[in-house]
């Protein structure tokens, strides 16, 4: 037998393993929100029983996946009780490449989003603009609150050299400068006609930058976002991964913490007062069963963000297969 086959046969036989102990081939929902099916809840974090749905004694309700006529369900998680603690009231991991959702939490809650707005400024800015086109810095358009970027006024840069400022050091002006390069209004309301447009049913804007508590949105919608962004526009991923990009006598490092993770794609993060800690992620992962797999991570209402992302990246290697 050639080590080809040998391989193959222990990547089922490890997957059979892991739906022997799974609790589902749906994914799982933390909270009441989105249950649709006959609750099965954990009366311990070693078996499943199934019941009406209900929180279990640790406070956390698990469901399964509502939207399983979207995708048919390939992916295989076991031992909850691994994950860790995740303090994000709201959060979604989920497959980039088919759009299944492997496990969330108050999916489709509103809440606001901060500089993970800077997305879709990013987004709206390549459906609006020429990324060739020039913009004036000037000391009128950098009034915003922040000046990460470091822009010296009369100098002027293409929309695409402002979008590294506005994905790695999360830059308001950098924002503000590409809202204002025709009209601030138009494009901020540009901003909630594209979202609508790729099925962001949930999500508003206020401004480009993300300091408006009134820029909101949901892990879904989010997620849809992020996997229409990297189908369409994937050098705004590329540049979101970036640890540090020099542009003339500019220099501009990468904030997100989640750079340094050896599995990070791209992404964008995100805090005020009102958002707390958020965050929008790609990670490239292999799972238990040595599956690679393009995973999306969306955090909301976090004061963990970090670590929250890196127990569901460390519970998606170890435990989850894909058949």
């Amino acid at each position: 037998m050639n080590t080809r086959n040998e391989n193959k046969i222990s990547h089922i036989v490890l997957a059979l393993a892991l739906v022997i102990g799974s609790f589902s081939l749906f994914s799982i929902t933390f909270g009441i929100e989105g249950v649709k099916y006959a609750g099965f809840y954990t009366t311990n974090q070693d078996r499943i029983t199934e019941r009406a749905p209900r929180t279990n004694t640790t406070g956390t309700l698990f469901s399964f996946n509502s939207d399983t006529n979207v995708v048919e369900s390939k992916y295989i998680l076991q031992k909850l009780e691994k994950l860790g603690k995740i303090n994000a009231d709201s959060l979604l991991v989920g497959d980039l490449d088919t759009g299944e959702v492997i496990f969330e939490r108050k999916p489709n809650t509103v809440y606001p989003i901060a500089s993970v707005t800077k997305y879709m400024t990013a987004y709206t800015a390549a459906e609006t603009f020429d990324p060739n086109e020039l913009a004036d810095i000037t000391a009128e358009k950098l009034t915003v609150e922040g000046n990460r970027a470091r822009f010296v006024v009369g100098d002027s840069l293409t929309i695409r050299e402002l979008l590294y400022p506005l994905l790695l050091v999360s830059s308001n002006d950098a924002a503000e400068i590409i809202a204002q390069q025709r009209n601030r209004d138009v494009f901020v309301a540009r901003m909630k006609e594209v979202a609508h447009g790729i099925g962001m049913g949930n999500t508003t804007f206020e401004d480009p930058t993300g300091l408006s508590k009134n820029n909101s949105s949901t892990a879904r919608d989010l997620f849809t976002m992020m996997r229409e962004v990297r189908n369409t526009y994937p050098q705004i991923i590329d540049i979101s991964r970036l640890s540090f990009k020099e542009n003339g006598h500019y220099l501009w490092q990468n904030i997100n913490k989640a750079a340094s993770f050896a599995e990070f794609r791209g992404g964008k993060t995100g805090y005020t007062n009102a958002a707390r800690q958020t965050s929008i992620g790609y990670y490239q992962i292999k799972l238990a069963n040595d599956q690679i797999k393009n995973i999306g991570v969306v955090i909301l209402q976090s004061n963990t963000r970090l670590q929250d992302t890196r127990n569901i990246l460390d519970y998606l290697k170890h435990y989850v297969a894909y058949l």
